[in-house]
Parts: C-alpha cells; sequence; structure tokens
C-alpha cells in the first residue's frame, strides 16, 4: 500500500475510479489516498495524481536511515 496525493480538482474522479474498480482504498487529510500498485497505475494513468509524488522506499527494521 502507498500514499498518493490527488490534484485538488480531479479528488472526485479520483474516488469515482477506485470505486468503479471495487476493491479497498483508505482515505486521508489533504487529498491523500492509501492505494495498492493496481489503483496506483490506474489513478497515474488517468492524469489525477499530483506532481511530485514518488514512492517511499522502505528499510528492514533496525537499519538506520543514511
Amino acid at each position: 500500500m502507498s500514499e498518493v496525493k490527488i490534484k485538488s480538482d480531479r479528488y472526485g474522479q479520483a474516488i469515482a475510479l477506485l470505486l468503479e474498480m471495487g476493491g479497498g482504498f483508505q482515505t486521508r487529510f489533504e487529498r491523500t489516498l492509501i492505494v495498492n500498485a493496481k489503483q496506483r497505475r490506474v489513478l497515474e494513468e488517468a492524469g489525477v495524481v499530483a506532481n511530485g509524488t514518488a514512492s517511499k522506499t522502505r528499510k528492514n527494521r533496525g537499519t538506520k536511515a543514511k
């Protein structure tokens, strides 16, 4: 699951696309959605994802950030 920031004028369209697809997603504050990889790809192809959203890399437990 990853966080995706949605363009302000496209939030309704993004929710509609996700509801059509089915499956689960979560909403957060400031136009942020928590979606899976397939849903993220569909949102990116539809052009509703705001610029500057990169996937966060995960680190193993006990690994310090550099």
